[in-house]
């Protein structure tokens, strides 16, 4: 009874640390201008990453200690049906011209990046974990489970990518050109998913709606499709 009373406290206090944690960060974002090379996401892990490591206490542990967050990831994948519910409208008038080009990144995506690593010397188990890069992060995890990837890899690799994604994205804008709302949203969404979105909201109301899109419809097909795939040709 002691263990469990034990188990229960510390993992009310992990979580209780992981929100504050959090909203500092958030906090720390918002004061540096929201800029995406502040992201709170960034400030949360490394902050995180000390304290786990000075109360001396395991990723395993803590991971045991805040099930509770992880599980909220189940709902949080569910809600992203309310933004495309929102741009239904946008889908009925715009039918190829959006979805076409969602498509054709979410398929690119993963694809050169795992022409890109296919010649370098890692498990495959490493490689296939960039399969899922451009898709958020409750979805990459359940898919890189599925193909046969590690899920922590994947959410590095997520938050890395959608951070990159979010810094260069006005620039590479400014420099093809490309003055398109509709355009800029849903490559951001697609490429740079939840974090990418995030920094459309930033560039205007009409960027980040249609990044919403772009992330929902992507993370959706990339997760449906990739196990497929890997199931028939396993």
């Amino acid at each position: 009874m002691l263990n469990d009373n034990s188990e229960l406290l510390s993992a009310v206090i992990w979580v209780c640390i992981t929100l504050v944690v959090y909203v500092g960060s958030l906090l720390i974002y918002r004061l540096l201008g929201s800029r995406p090379l502040f992201h709170p996401i960034i400030f949360c892990i490394a902050i995180l990453a000390a304290l786990l490591f000075y109360a001396e206490v395991d990723v395993k542990e803590y991971q045991r200690y805040t099930g509770l967050l992880s599980w909220l990831l189940g709902p949080a994948t569910v809600a992203l049906a309310i933004p495309v519910y929102a741009q239904l409208s946008s889908i009925k008038k715009n039918g190829l011209g959006i979805m076409l080009p969602i498509i054709v990144g979410g398929t690119l995506a993963p694809l050169l990046a795992l022409i890109g690593l296919y010649f370098l010397p890692m498990e495959a188990s490493i490689k296939l974990s960039f399969l899922t890069k451009s898709i958020t992060t409750p979805l990459a995890i359940e898919t890189s489970q599925h193909i046969g990837g590690i899920p922590e890899l994947a959410v590095v690799i997520v938050i890395f990518t959608g951070i990159v994604g979010a810094i260069f994205a006005a620039s590479i804008y400014r420099l093809l050109g490309v003055k398109s709302a509709q355009a800029q949203g849903i490559a951001l969404g697609t490429v740079a998913h939840a974090i990418g979105t995030a920094q459309g909201f930033q560039m205007s109301q009409k960027v980040g709606a249609f990044a919403s899109l772009g992330l929902c419809i992507n993370g959706v097909l990339t997760a449906i499709i990739l196990p497929i795939i890997f199931f028939l040709f396993s």
